[in-house]
């Protein structure tokens, strides 16, 4: 076994590093950006390539379909592998893959034609959530609640289309939490002008979504979700709640660490498993029967800031009350793949 790993700061690749210090595991850091790339792992005899790619760079979303599915035409396995990444930063092709294992999930509606869309949205119950392919901390995501925004919004995705990377300011008061957690001052002017310059430049990449008009069913009543993630038999989870007068979590940077519905946490097991992959984190709501739902999925995952994984579930909803940290256990795990 020879383990290829492309770093990237505050990613999964620290953890995995660390770890093969710790384990005295041979490692060599690659660049997949390089035009060399494969070149590099042939030579070097890498059996497994590990890269923690990016919801946010459109860089990293561009390469890394083709990069790994060259890899596995070359005999390299891969993290993720094809069944935890495929889906990635796709809300539609997450519609697809949760109709073809029966997930329990809000109704989901994709149009690619904008009559279409529009007959439907008259018709339809509002609210609606309506969502682009890409987007994290609810960037992307709105609530439709009257025909005439909705008919506005299906036109502007089958003409000029909606940018897929939020403005700078969008959020904002979760960055100004963010932002108060750096007392350095020359820090903060630092990693603001980066962040501002990062943006602009992931506008400009970053192509516009356009063609397609995805709904989702809207599931009132939720002040929080529950996001579960599963690293092959282990699982851990939080509650993300609701930003002040809105019905979306994701992005509010409020969570906290009740006792989880245990109904998630079989549930994302039970997921997990059918679709076949490595690591995923699953985002649930209740149904109006109370009944878990999920609503999205990814093979990354963000932690509330200084999480410390104190504990986590096997398969059987044991709780294990130990320290754990899911970026070792994944590397631990695909070595003996």
């Amino acid at each position: 076994m020879k383990l290829a790993i492309h770093h990237r700061e505050k990613s999964f690749s620290k953890h995995w590093i660390d770890y093969c210090k710790k384990e005295n595991i041979d490692y060599l850091l690659v660049n997949s950006y390089a035009n060399d790339i494969l070149e590099v792992i042939r030579d070097n005899g890498i059996t497994h390539f590990m890269w923690h790619f990016s919801h946010e760079s459109s860089r990293d979303l561009m390469i890394y379909p083709y990069l790994f599915s060259s890899l596995e035409l070359m005999g390299v396995k891969t993290f993720p592998n094809f069944n935890s990444r495929w889906h990635f930063e796709n809300k539609v092709a997450q519609k697809y893959l949760f109709e073809s294992i029966n997930a329990p999930m809000p109704k989901n509606y994709v149009f690619y034609d904008e009559d279409e869309a529009i007959r439907f949205l008259e018709k339809c119950d509002l609210p609606i959530v309506a969502k682009l392919k890409r987007g994290a901390a609810s960037i992307n995501v709105k609530l439709i609640t009257n025909v005439d925004d909705g008919v506005k919004y299906i036109k502007k995705l089958f003409s000029d289309g909606i940018p897929s990377r939020g403005k700078a300011l969008g959020n904002l008061d979760t960055k100004i939490r963010i932002a108060k957690r750096i007392k350095n001052f020359r820090q903060l002017f630092v990693r603001i002008v980066g962040f501002l310059k990062k943006n602009k430049k992931e506008r400009l990449l970053s192509c516009p979504e356009k063609g397609y008009a995805y709904f989702q069913e809207f599931m009132p009543k939720n002040d929080f979700d529950t996001r579960i993630v599963v690293v092959v038999d282990k699982a851990f989870g939080f509650r993300r709640i609701n930003r002040e007068n809105d019905f979306r979590a994701s992005g509010s940077g409020k969570f906290d660490f009740k006792e989880m519905d245990l109904k998630f946490v079989s549930l994302a097991f039970e997921l997990h498993q059918k679709i076949g992959a490595q690591c995923l984190s699953f985002d649930f709501v209740y149904n109006k029967d109370k009944e878990p739902v999920v609503i999205e999925i990814s093979y990354e995952y963000g932690l509330p800031f200084n999480y410390n994984c104190e504990g986590f579930w096997d398969e059987n909803l044991n709780f294990f009350a130990e320290n754990f940290i899911p970026q070792y256990y994944i590397l631990e795990n695909f070595i003996k793949e």
